[in-house]
């Protein structure tokens, strides 16, 4: 969660305040006023379609059904002349649980801004990437904030960001040209039957792993996670997103780019050799 995110969440709380004390002092038995009802609305709709992706993220998932419930039915009430004790008690409910929400929200980013805390692979891993391409480095850091990012609604930045570390090392330590010019090499083809103009990353991970005097067995596990690595990023690449269906697909496509970080990690690892 972001500075500016965190102050449009405020924003909201400072609205619905005013709307509460509306609320609360009113004396009628229903809530009649249009100026009222669409204050309430307008304030509904802000959460709805605004504050509502804050709260959106892990660890929140009570408070996200909670709040949904209240708003969506204060909203529904003022479409209509509805009793006041009706808006009061939800109003109140609210309330009271909007200060431990929003306390919790300023410790995500308080973390957020320290960044997430690295494992003992990735620490390796980007150490290493410092030392011999400072910029691959910092894309593979930035993919990590990004999937620890749970609010976001599209994970394909991190996945291009992952897949250009993994190009850059295979890049530096197997050029093209040099793969294409060894012993044996021979093209691989294309969807259309014709031979690719350059070696594929399956082909330059084994011959880096060759030069290396390791056995073919040992290539395996890399030159696999290579092919998974295409195979996700393809999928992300064909993936179209619909109305009906796009909070399914966000979580989907975030547990995607997950899953390829893995295996471009267990890829790192056999080049680097960590």
């Amino acid at each position: 969660m972001t500075d500016t995110q965190l102050a449009s969440w405020h924003g909201l709380c400072g609205d619905f305040r005013k709307l509460a004390a509306k609320i609360v002092a009113s004396k009628s038995v229903n809530i009649n006023s249009t100026s009222l009802r669409d204050e309430v609305k307008s304030v509904a709709r802000r959460y709805m379609q605004e504050a509502r992706s804050f709260v959106a993220r892990d660890g929140f998932q009570d408070e996200l059904k909670y709040l949904d419930d209240h708003f969506t039915k204060l909203y529904e009430l003022a479409e209509g002349h509805n009793a006041a004790n009706s808006y009061k008690w939800r109003i109140n409910s609210v309330k009271k649980a909007l200060p431990k929400i929003t306390s919790r929200l300023e410790m995500t980013v308080a973390t957020a801004a320290d960044g997430p805390a690295e494992s003992a692979i990735e620490a390796q891993i980007t150490e290493t990437l410092r030392g011999l391409l400072p910029t691959a480095a910092l894309s593979y850091q930035q993919a990590i904030r990004d999937l620890s990012d749970s609010s976001r609604v599209s994970y394909r930045g991190p996945a291009a960001e992952l897949r250009e570390v993994l190009r850059s090392v295979v890049d530096r330590q197997a050029p093209p040209d040099v793969v294409r010019k060894s012993d044996g090499y021979k093209p691989e083809k294309d969807e259309h039957g014709r031979d690719r103009p350059k070696p594929t990353m399956k082909q330059q991970v084994r011959f880096i792993l060759r030069a290396r005097g390791q056995a073919t067995s040992t290539s395996e596990l890399p030159e696999k996670a290579i092919e998974a690595v295409d195979g996700l990023i393809g999928g992300l690449a064909r993936s179209v997103y619909t109305a009906g269906s796009i909070v399914t697909h966000v979580a989907g496509e975030r547990q995607d780019v997950i899953n390829l970080k893995r295996y471009v990690e267990v890829v790192l690892t056999h080049l680097l050799e960590l």
